[in-house]
């Protein structure tokens, strides 16, 4: 796998390239199964030369990639879309390429680290996804690239020092709590990327200084769930302009300025009377003075009324 000559181009399915561990003089190739859906795969080498692969993803995994140094390039090879994309030491990526015929090229010192995810799974653990980023998502050739964020990196190379040490050691780095600790850290590692998807986004229409005014003023706007600050309180404390501020949230936080105010207001009164807090202190307790209009919006963010809630557990 690590020895192949630039010149030489072996057609190779992805399943195939990460079916094993593997390892020869020009690096090792380690995959663990962190849990069903969620792959952890390590590639580290010093190459000699370049190697390239023709490959074909029939793998269909949500990939959040970190190289921490060498150089790669990926380029498509089908009728929808003809691209390339580098990917060097200290970069990130999002891809989803299923089915997608391409052709993928290493160079120099090589230490990557790939999480890979089942979409189905991904869906069901961040159903807030931004939306723009499922609809990357789910074109079917999603390549995602940027300056991987320091805690990124430091995410993704105390991972691969976890696996180091796991092998030296001889020890099995999926035994008591060394399972857990690396399930939680892929799971970060994913997290951070998504987040860093969105903030490059909003960096296109918003400065530094503006994005730390928006987090200020969505601090402001969930301090205290009880009654909401109008925008323009929130535009003057800030110093941002009103339309500033109500598109900087949906751009930022996928909702309104209420809108996101509501969802917080509800999720904490759902927690509350999950905890068999009873209705209608939880409707006074969270600013309302009328149980009626408290049940009609938990109903309408959640579908259920809140008695009928504390019924069913």
């Amino acid at each position: 796998m690590f020895t192949t000559p630039a010149s030489r181009i072996v057609q190779t399915p992805i399943s195939s390239l990460i079916g094993e561990d593997r390892m020869d003089g020009a690096g090792t190739f380690s995959r663990v199964e962190l849990q069903q859906g969620i792959d952890l795969m390590v590639w580290e080498g010093d190459l000699a030369s370049p190697i390239t692969f023709d490959v074909h993803d029939d793998w269909h995994r949500i990939n959040f990639s970190c190289a921490l140094a060498g150089k790669s390039q990926f380029s498509t090879l089908d009728q929808r879309q003809n691209r390339t994309y580098q990917l060097d030491g200290g970069m990130s990526c999002i891809s989803h390429t299923p089915d997608c015929r391409g052709q993928t090229s290493y160079a120099g010192r090589l230490e990557s680290l790939f999480v890979s995810i089942d979409p189905g799974l991904l869906a069901n653990l961040a159903p807030d996804m931004p939306d723009a980023l499922r609809k990357e998502l789910e074109s079917g050739r999603c390549y995602l690239q940027g300056q991987a964020a320091a805690e990124l990196s430091a995410t993704a190379q105390a991972m691969v020092r976890a696996l180091q040490k796991a092998r030296m050691r001889g020890d099995d780095l999926l035994a008591g709590h060394s399972r857990l600790w690396m399930q939680g850290q892929a799971l970060v590692l994913a997290s951070l990327a998504m987040e860093a998807f969105g903030e490059e986004r909003v960096a296109e229409d918003f400065s530094l200084d503006e994005m730390r005014k928006l987090r200020r003023a969505r601090d402001m706007l969930l301090a205290d769930l009880t009654q909401a600050p109008t925008i323009a309180m929130l535009a003057a404390e800030t110093g941002l302009p009103i339309m500033k501020v109500k598109r900087g949230f949906r751009r930022m936080f996928d909702e309104s300025v209420y809108g996101l105010f509501q969802r917080e207001r509800m999720g904490e009164a759902r927690r509350r009377l999950e905890a068999d807090t009873p209705v209608m202190l939880v409707a006074s307790d969270l600013g309302y003075t009328n149980a009626s209009h408290f049940a009609a919006a938990f109903r309408k963010q959640f579908g259920i009324a809140p008695s009928a809630l504390k019924r069913r557990k």
